[in-house]
């Protein structure tokens, strides 16, 4: 039974195959069936802009803008170059991450930045110095000390 089922995107439940069946028949209802993508494979393409393929492997991996704490759905987002297209980065779901447009021009126009370490995880850092670590799991702060190269105040 589990064999004939598929996947709503929206709530993410499954659904049996005669549900899919019948909604075809109905002329009311619009069903868009999409290919099954391997989010372990790496997709490249020599082009600034990443293919509708790309796109939508970086969202169902990412599922939400990668800046610290945002819940922003990916569907929603820019397409981010974690290293920058001019500098050499790739247009490959290996170095493409979702960032809402607050953040992606937070990143752009800021001293934040960040890298990508494992697929879907990401290492931020603040203009303070301050990291954190962002993965499916959510986000956590990976400093222990006090940032680096940012003086502490001098107690009187």
């Amino acid at each position: 039974m589990l064999d004939a089922t598929g996947r709503l995107e929206e709530g993410q439940r499954l659904v049996l195959l005669d549900h899919v069946e019948d909604w075809c028949t109905d002329s009311r209802t619009k069903v868009t069936i999409h290919p099954v993508i391997d989010l372990n494979a790496e997709l490249t393409t020599p082009a600034y802009q990443p293919t509708t393929r790309i796109r939508e492997a970086v969202i169902l991996r990412d599922r939400t803008c990668v800046f610290s704490w945002c819940t922003r759905s990916a569907r929603r987002c820019d397409l981010d170059h974690v290293t920058p297209y001019d500098a050499g980065g790739p247009t490959s779901t290996s170095n493409l991450a979702p960032l809402c447009r607050t953040h992606h021009r937070l990143k752009t126009h800021s001293a934040w930045h960040y890298e990508t370490t494992a697929p879907g995880t990401y290492e931020w850092t603040s203009p303070h110095g301050h990291r954190f670590r962002r993965d499916r799991t959510g986000t956590r702060a990976i400093d222990t000390g006090p940032p680096p190269d940012v003086p502490r105040p001098r107690r009187r």
